[in-house]
C-alpha cells in the first residue's frame, strides 16, 4: 500500500504542475518530472519554511513525493525487493510506522545539514527500513540459521554500501543527511517496532520497547533542538 500512496502522490504532482506550476514535466528536471516550484506547492521540505514559518507537516509530505519518474522508480524498485520480506518480518502497521518514523528523522537531519536546498523523495524511509533490518537480525540473531542471518547481513551492508557510494558521487542530486537521519531513525524505533521471534523467550522484551520508544523521542528531540540552535548554511 505504501507503493500505491507513491504512484498516487507523485500523480497528483504531475496534475498540480501541468494545472498549477509551469508543467507536468520540465526541461530542466533531470529526473523527469515537475518543477521545484511545483514540488513545494506539494509540500517539499524547505528548512526557512519549517523553522521560521512552522509548517512541520513538511517533515511529513516530503517521503510521499518524488522529483521525478526516475526518482520514483529508482525508489520502487528498492521497495519491490525488500518490503514484501520485511512486512513478513515486521508486521504491515509496523513497516508502515518505521516507514513514517525514519522519514520524519531524516528530513529534521536534512533540514540541519542541508538547509538550503529543498527535497522529496522516500529514500530516507529506506535506509530507515534497512536501520529496522539490522535490529531484528540483532535481536533474533540465535533464533535464525545462521547461514540465513550471515546472507542477510551481507544483503543490508552491501545496499548500505552501495548507496553511500551514489551518494557521494551524486551530492547534489542525493540528499545523504535524510539519508543518515532515516537510517538513525530506523534502528532506534526498530527496537520498539520489529518483532521478536519468541517474546516469551525474551527477559528483555520490554526494556527493548522502552528503548526504542525514548530513543525516537530523544533523536527527535535533539534534531528539533539543532533546528533552531544551529545557524543555516
Amino acid at each position: 500500500f505504501i507503493t500505491i500512496i507513491e504512484i498516487a502522490m507523485f500523480t497528483i504532482s504531475m496534475v498540480v504542475g501541468h494545472f498549477f506550476g509551469d508543467g507536468a514535466l520540465v526541461p530542466g528536471n533531470q529526473l523527469a518530472g515537475p518543477s521545484g516550484r511545483t514540488m513545494n506547492l506539494m509540500g517539499a521540505k524547505n528548512t526557512h519554511q519549517i523553522r521560521d514559518l512552522f509548517q512541520y507537516w513538511r517533515l511529513v509530505t516530503p517521503i510521499f513525493l518524488h522529483g521525478g519518474v526516475l526518482h520514483l522508480a529508482s525508489n520502487l524498485f528498492f521497495l519491490s525487493q525488500c518490503s514484501y520480506s520485511l512486512e513478513l518480518r515486521f508486521g504491515t502497521l509496523q513497516l508502515a510506522a518505521i516507514f513514517v518514523l525514519s522519514g520524519i528523522a531524516g528530513d529534521m537531519l536534512s533540514c540541519i545539514g542541508n538547509p538550503s536546498s529543498d527535497s522529496v523523495g522516500a529514500s530516507g524511509c529506506l535506509f530507515g527500513l534497512l536501520g529496522a533490518d539490522l535490529v531484528y537480525l540483532y535481536l533474533n540473531w540465535q533464533l535464525i540459521p545462521e547461514k540465513l542471518a550471515q546472507c542477510e547481513l551481507c544483503f543490508v551492508a552491501m545496499l548500505l554500501l552501495i548507496n553511500t557510494m551514489v551518494g557521494g558521487s551524486n551530492a547534489n542530486l542525493v540528499d545523504n543527511y535524510a539519508h543518515l537521519g532515516g537510517f538513525l531513525g530506523g534502528i532506534v524505533c526498530g527496537f520498539s517496532l520489529v518483532k521478536l521471534l519468541r517474546p516469551e523467550q525474551e527477559p528483555r522484551k520490554d526494556f527493548y520497547r522502552r528503548v526504542g520508544l525514548l530513543g525516537t523521542l530523544a533523536l527527535w528531540l535533539f534534531f528539533f533542538v539543532a533546528l533552531y540552535t544551529i545557524p543555516a548554511k
